[in-house]
C-alpha cells in the first residue's frame, strides 16, 4: 500500500465525497424529530412558579394543579415544599386562563376516609374553596408566569 492510496480513501470526507449526502441526511432528520417532538420554537408552554401561603406562613407541604379551560387542554401541576413550587417549561403550561387547586393534607392529625385515596386518609387542610370547589384562576402568558397565593 502506498501513500497515495491512503489518503484517496479520506476524500469521501471532503465536499461532494460520499458521506455528505448520508451526513445531510441525518442533520436534516434530527431536526424534523426535534421539531416534532415539541422541543422546537413553535412549543407553546411556559414555566411557571410561584410561592403558597397558608394562614399566612409558607405551606409547608402540598400540591398545586393547573385545570385549563372547559378541561380542553393539558394539565399540570407540582409538588410544594416549604411555600414554593416550580413547573418546568417542558411540563408548562400554554398560555390561557387556568383553575388553580390547592391541597394539603395534615400528616399530623387523625386519619379519615377511604384507604388508597389522595392523601392516604389524612384530611385536607386547605379549604375547598382553593380545591375541589376552586375559585383561583391563574391567567398564564408570556411575561406572566409566576403566581403567587395565599389560602386558609
Amino acid at each position: 500500500m502506498n501513500l497515495t492510496s491512503v489518503h484517496s480513501r479520506a476524500l469521501p470526507l471532503l465536499a461532494g465525497g460520499r458521506l455528505v449526502k448520508p451526513l445531510r441526511r441525518f442533520f436534516l432528520a434530527a431536526l424534523a424529530a426535534a421539531i416534532v417532538s415539541g422541543c422546537g420554537p413553535g412549543d407553546p408552554r411556559l414555566a411557571v412558579s410561584c410561592t403558597v401561603k397558608f394562614k399566612g406562613q409558607l405551606l409547608d407541604q402540598g400540591r398545586i394543579e393547573f385545570h385549563p379551560p372547559e378541561n380542553k387542554g393539558t394539565m399540570s401541576g407540582a409538588v410544594i415544599q416549604n411555600g414554593r413550587y416550580d413547573i418546568p417549561r417542558d411540563k408548562g403550561l400554554a398560555p390561557a386562563t387556568y383553575e388553580v387547586r390547592i391541597y394539603s393534607y395534615d400528616e399530623k392529625g387523625a386519619k379519615e376516609g377511604v384507604p388508597g385515596e389522595a392523601g392516604l386518609g389524612f384530611k385536607e387542610r386547605i379549604s375547598k374553596k382553593y380545591n375541589a370547589a376552586s375559585t383561583l384562576k391563574a391567567d398564564v402568558k408570556r411575561g406572566n408566569t409566576t403566581f403567587d397565593f395565599s389560602v386558609d
